[in-house]
């Protein structure tokens, strides 16, 4: 049976029985194609609530009822003293309207003061007359559930932002307030863009689902992408005080005391914003999602310091890695063309110490095999050899290994930094199936801490032969 058949047997309205599913009341089983199948089990529980609820039980009673907790006799007796204190309530307000009638009592004139000792001394007999509660929909006040979905949303758009500027442009913020704001202006760029698209078709967000937390309109219904827009800004605008360090902190505050004192904040006004239940496990699910959330970022963060070709180089694809590696990691080099050839940059008169140049052996199909230089140096006051160039050359090969990976390469470049010996000293080792060696023959020079100092009267002498060889 379907939505509509149920509607029509039973003289309930649909929202009715959507409201009764969500409160865990029916779970009608679903067909292959999503739609609901409700059967005369449901039937019969759709038919109990709506006598019971007709009697003016309460959910959490006939809830009870269900599972078992809560006889019938019991939860009628109690319905029936409920139902008395009304009666008597309405009575006594009955009385009191026809007092006020006779009396000629006047809007414009009226001593309310003197009526409302009236209802205080009922009060004293038991009968208590109160304004009714606000007529709104409800709204959830847990404000650190709140809080730490939305950090979790916004969160996840930084990430995002982050993946696309590291995964395209092979760029990320640096360090400072500025570089700060300007990603996290950019971060909320993308949750006003994605926020909304989840809201109007998913109807609710990531961090919201993890909680329990539902947001809809007036009507009970998912946002238009419009109105979760209009939302997101007024949140955007009182709830985190545009973003403005400080003041951000403010509101956050502000909206805390708020939340926790049952007011309604200014973005939830005229919505329904309710929480499924209150599991603990849900708060070790944002965790596990916080820390999943933390570990790609990390990962961000080693994509960015590995070269971004990983497959077998070819002479392009070499210089294309050494590059990268020269502007991540700020090295004091000139950059490969295409060629493999040094890009001597526009403007400069003298090269001072020129690089070596770089020799390429290849297969037949253009694949790097091995890479090597001879340097031949002219005397001068200290050297400390093409040390930049031997090591910035190996990470462009290694990255390109087979087993290299995100995972290992933070300890492959530590085990590269003792391994790799400066270029006026001699060393072979072997790493991930690369062998480097380095043959170094020199006079006149005398080696200090690194560097080469020219002896005085004596003729200076310097050759250098590096390699890089694929196994």
């Amino acid at each position: 049976m379907n939505i509509s058949q149920l509607e029509t047997l039973l003289g309930l309205p649909r929202a009715s029985i959507r409201f009764y599913e969500k409160e865990g009341l029916l779970s009608p089983e679903r067909l292959a194609n999503g739609y609901r199948d409700y059967s005369q089990a449901d039937v019969e529980t759709l038919r109990r609530i709506k006598l019971l609820r007709a009697l003016g039980l309460p959910l959490e009673d006939i809830k009870a009822l269900q599972a078992g907790e809560l006889r019938l006799g019991d939860a009628l007796r109690a319905q029936e003293e409920r139902l008395r204190r009304e009666a008597a309530e309405r009575e006594a307000a009955r009385t009191l309207c026809r007092a006020m009638e006779l009396e000629g009592a006047e809007y414009a004139t009226l001593d309310a003061g003197r009526y409302l000792d009236q209802l205080d001394r009922l009060g004293e007999t038991g009968v208590n007359l109160t304004p009714p509660a606000a007529d709104s929909l409800p709204v959830v006040r847990h404000p650190w559930r709140r809080y730490l979905a939305r950090l979790l949303d916004h969160s996840l758009c930084l990430l995002l932002v982050n993946a696309l500027l590291v995964l395209t442009l092979r760029l990320a913020f640096g360090e400072g307030l500025l570089n700060a704001l300007v990603q996290n202006y950019l971060a909320w760029g993308v949750q006003f863009l994605l926020e909304p698209l989840l809201l109007s078709t998913w109807g609710t967000t990531p961090g919201k689902w993890i909680f329990g937390l539902e947001v809809r309109n007036a009507d009970g219904g998912k946002f238009t992408f419009r109105e979760a827009v209009a939302r997101l800004s007024e949140l955007f605008l009182l709830g985190e005080g545009w973003g403005i360090p400080g003041y951000q902190l403010y509101r956050n505050y502000k909206s805390y005391r708020a939340c926790s004192d049952g007011e309604v904040l200014p973005w939830d006004e005229g919505l329904s914003y309710t929480i499924r239940d209150e599991k603990p496990i849900r708060g070790l699910a944002w965790a596990g999602a916080a820390a999943l959330d933390m570990g790609l970022s990390v990962l961000l963060v080693f994509q960015l310091t590995m070269p971004p070709v990983r497959h077998p180089l070819t002479v392009a694809e070499f210089a294309r890695n050494y590059n990268d590696l020269v502007r991540q990691y700020n090295l004091d080099s000139m950059t490969l063309d295409d060629m493999g050839v040094w890009v001597v940059p526009e403007g400069t008169l003298s090269l001072g110490n020129p690089p070596p140049i770089f020799h390429y052996d290849t297969t037949g199909d253009g694949v790097v095999t091995r890479i090597s230089f001879t340097y031949e140096r002219e005397p001068d006051y200290f050297w400390d050899g093409a040390e930049t160039e031997q090591t910035a050359a190996f990470l462009a090969m290694l990255a390109a290994q087979p087993g290299v990976g995100l995972f290992n390469w933070v300890p492959l470049v530590g085990r590269v930094d003792d391994e790799m010996g400066t270029g006026n000293e001699n060393f072979r080792f072997t790493l991930a199936g690369l062998t480097v060696e380095n043959q170094v023959e020199y006079s006149g020079y005398r080696p200090v801490g690194g560097f080469l100092l020219p002896e005085e009267g004596a003729e200076q002498t310097y050759a250098q032969q590096f390699s890089i060889r694929v196994e």
